[in-house]
């Protein structure tokens, strides 16, 4: 039976819609400002001296003698901070001249990883900007791609999507053969040595566009590779950077199996959540029926490293997530990563100011949530670095 209190709502039109989405854009970017405050862009955060010394991998003492030993800047007194720090430039500087890092051979080429689930609100996006952060830090020269219509991480790379991104910054003059290759699409960012190119909603375009294409093609009776499309516009930033990450879409779309295709490593975040797990199991059935219509790739396709790693995780005493992790570790056996990011405050905190945990010159907040997440993500990174390091010398 109805409620007799229930009032019946007017209909609603597309143009009331129209203006709904105007409205909500001009308040995100309220709020996009307000965050920003008092700067127009983001800024990058500054380092304390024991934190550029543990990004060099060495101690503070062998730290001032370093930097002593080849003239490196030497921090300075900043606003009411009692000791020095350093910009990001001068940590990075500082890593890429003393550090004991690995680093790209100059004889080989730059690798393309690929973060990518199915589902949304697996924390793909943030791993995926803390990722390309995090080997920054580490002396790598970085581009992060965007390939989700809805530019999340062209957001936490400090632009506005909708208000700076246009067709022709994104990947789509070259889907539709206006350009060659990726170059014309680079942007810097405040985040010094992570290069970006943007999305907005201008790439949803991808999914009419790619198909269009190949069926012109194929009337024509033209060969047209259409999982070859980003493979071949990344061709010459490969030697100009040392890894590239993609944000794609929770979807198999045609884009996102275009970042499968060109990958040379992926990486699958995956809450502990039995639909989150239903829903990865999928993805990697649904890609490998696809790569199989793909012809030679799946005869011929290597990754240097797929690997899952579980995100979202809690505690032991949580029955349902421990029996999900069993599934997932009987699941993915040698390709699960033992390193898990967990749910944390700290996280959640720096989303709600567009930022990550590397974004936090400190804590905002309890210094043990900032540690209990920032540490399993520095760890991640560090693994990356590692299989980037072997997929170098095996190549």
């Amino acid at each position: 039976m109805l409620n007799p209190d229930l009032i019946l709502s007017p209909r609603v039109t597309i143009e009331e819609l129209a203006k709904m989405a105007a409205d909500s854009a001009d308040v995100l970017e309220q709020v996009r400002d307000k965050m920003l405050e008092p700067f127009p862009r983001k800024q990058s955060p500054h380092f304390s001296i024991p934190q550029v010394a543990a990004l060099c991998d060495v101690d503070r003492v062998q730290f001032k003698n370093l930097t002593k030993k080849h003239d490196l800047p030497a921090g300075e007194f900043r606003n009411d901070e009692k000791s020095r720090s350093y910009t990001l430039e001068e940590a990075i500087q500082c890593v890429q001249a003393i550090g004991k890092r690995p680093s790209r051979p100059a004889d080989r080429l730059g690798k393309v990883i690929v973060i990518s689930n199915y589902k949304g609100g697996v924390n793909k996006t943030t791993s995926a900007v803390c990722l390309a952060q995090g080997l920054s830090l580490r002396g790598l020269k970085v581009l992060l791609i965007d390939l989700d219509g809805q530019g999340s991480a062209t957001m936490l790379a400090g632009l506005s999507p909708e208000l700076e991104i246009e067709h022709d910054h994104t990947i789509m003059p070259l889907l539709y053969g206006e350009e060659t290759d990726l170059r014309y699409a680079v942007r810097d960012t405040y985040w010094h040595n992570m290069d970006l190119i943007p999305a907005s909603s201008a790439i949803l375009a991808a999914e009419f566009v790619i198909p269009a294409k190949a069926r012109d093609a194929k009337l024509l009776s033209q060969g047209y590779e259409f999982w070859m499309e980003l493979h071949n516009g990344l061709g010459p930033l490969r030697g100009e950077y040392d890894v590239m990450v993609i944000d794609t879409s929770p979807s198999l779309g045609y884009l996102t199996q275009n970042a499968l295709v060109a990958a040379d490593g992926l990486l699958m975040p995956c809450p502990l959540d039995a639909l989150d797990y239903a829903s990865s199991t999928q993805f990697w059935g649904v890609f490998a029926e696809l790569a199989a219509t793909l012809p030679s790739f799946a005869a011929t396709k290597q990754y240097d490293f797929v690997e899952v790693f579980l995100t979202k995780t809690k505690s032991e005493s949580d029955l349902m997530a421990s029996a999900v992790r069993g599934w997932i570790q009987a699941s993915y056996g040698t390709h699960l990563s033992a390193i898990g990011i967990p749910e944390s405050s700290a996280a959640k905190s720096a989303a709600a100011q567009l930022k990550t945990i590397y974004d936090l010159h400190k804590p905002d907040g309890s210094i043990e949530a900032y540690k209990r997440y920032k540490e399993p993500m520095d760890s991640l990174v560090d693994h990356v670095l590692a299989q980037l390091t072997l997929a170098w010398r095996r190549t």
